[in-house]
């Protein structure tokens, strides 16, 4: 037991040292100065009436470098394309357009932005999720970061907007994997694939490039098709980059605890290219993410008295602190954070059960299996 709360000690000692990094250095975009570019904005939307109206009208219009907004319903059963109907004739940069049916092999999501795709005639296309809102000056950002930075796709990681209280105790849990894990300084000196990183809520690609490559084609199947295409690209020897979106777009990706429970589950298990990556990774959370808070609780109980794994724990509560200051979550929502790994854990069960022995997922009345 010594030897392995020092195997954990140590280890949550270099994700401080990572996130106190990402912490510091990971910080928000600035408008650079631009000629005479434009970007086509590219919004796939599915059964998003409750959404899309805010969403449209977030987006800046009288911006010169927004040259056209093209929504594609995606065949929604709702009052989706009847509410496009009705900004259409107030918006006179927004285009609407009819999904074709979803063919076999594809991904919803996927094949609608596949479709967007081929309407634009601008250099630039910015692909924005139905749930998301535009903030001032966010294309100016987008694009001069990537023509600066010579990146060819360029995704924001959004701020979170959360409102119920299954948002703010789950949502957070999000940042934390990401963001203690990933190394984001060291993605930016590095085009490794495996480095590759996406918030499918905003992608900036260069149109060119991503016809060449065939864009999200290479993702038709993935409904993790963000950071995969963010990989692929990558393997095609082009620069992808993500960037603290914060002050770029705001995404509320779900409303309660139902949904947050489905989306989470469509992704989960799919995330991993199999079974054995899967089940590494869910030990790996539990034993370095959740086992020292629960120790510490003992801990602090005067049940169970192990010094490194309270300090481990201690570790932990310090790093959901720092990110909920970062990424502006509520900070008591750090206190119950084997709340929400056990949550995440079920979640992520649930996902594997539902993939491989009961036929698949179903997600805005499709269904999604092996």
């Amino acid at each position: 037991m010594n030897l392995l709360s020092l195997v954990i000690f140590c280890f949550l000692v270099i994700i401080t040292i990572n996130t106190l990094l990402n912490f510091f250095n990971w910080n928000k975009t600035k408008i650079q100065k631009l000629n005479n570019e434009q970007l086509t904005i590219l919004i796939p939307a599915r059964n998003e009436a409750r959404n899309i109206r805010r969403c449209i009208e977030s987006i800046d219009i009288s911006n010169n470098l927004i040259k056209e907004i093209i929504v594609l319903d995606d065949n929604s059963e709702d009052q989706t394309w009847f509410i496009l109907e009705e900004i259409s004739k107030i918006n006179p940069k927004l285009t609407i357009k009819k999904g074709a049916k979803k063919p076999n092999g594809w991904s919803g999501k996927s094949f609608a932005c596949h479709q967007l795709s081929k309407f634009p005639s601008t250099e630039w296309i910015l692909f924005i999720d139905a749930d998301t809102e535009l903030k001032k000056g966010a294309p100016e950002k987008l694009l001069s970061y990537s023509i600066k930075k010579n990146v060819s796709m360029l995704s924001a990681w959004p701020q979170i907007e959360m409102k119920s209280i299954s948002e703010k105790l789950l949502m957070p849990l999000l940042n934390f994997i990401v963001f203690t894990t990933f190394p984001t300084i060291y993605a930016k000196k590095s085009n490794m694939p495996s480095l590759g990183l996406a918030h499918g809520a905003c992608i900036l690609f260069n149109k060119k490039i991503y016809e060449d490559i065939s864009g999200h084609e290479l993702v038709k199947d993935s409904l993790f098709e963000d950071t995969e295409l963010a990989k692929k690209w990558r393997s095609n020897n082009q620069v992808s980059a993500c960037i603290n979106g914060l002050n770029i777009i705001n995404v509320r990706m779900y409303t309660n605890f139902k949904d947050i429970w489905l989306g989470f589950e469509k992704n989960s298990y799919p995330a991993f290219k199999n079974d054995i990556l899967f089940f590494i990774f869910q030990i790996f959370n539990f034993l370095f993410f959740s086992f020292p808070v629960i120790f510490m609780s003992l801990h602090l109980l005067n049940v169970y008295d192990n010094n490194l794994l309270f300090l481990s724990g201690l570790l932990i509560l310090f790093l959901r602190i720092l990110l909920s200051v970062k990424f502006r979550h509520p900070i008591w929502s750090s206190f119950f954070h084997i709340v929400a790994e056990t949550v995440f854990l079920l979640i992520s069960l649930s996902s594997f059960i539902k993939y491989n022995f009961l036929g698949g997922i179903k997600w805005k009345s499709r269904k999604y299996g092996k």
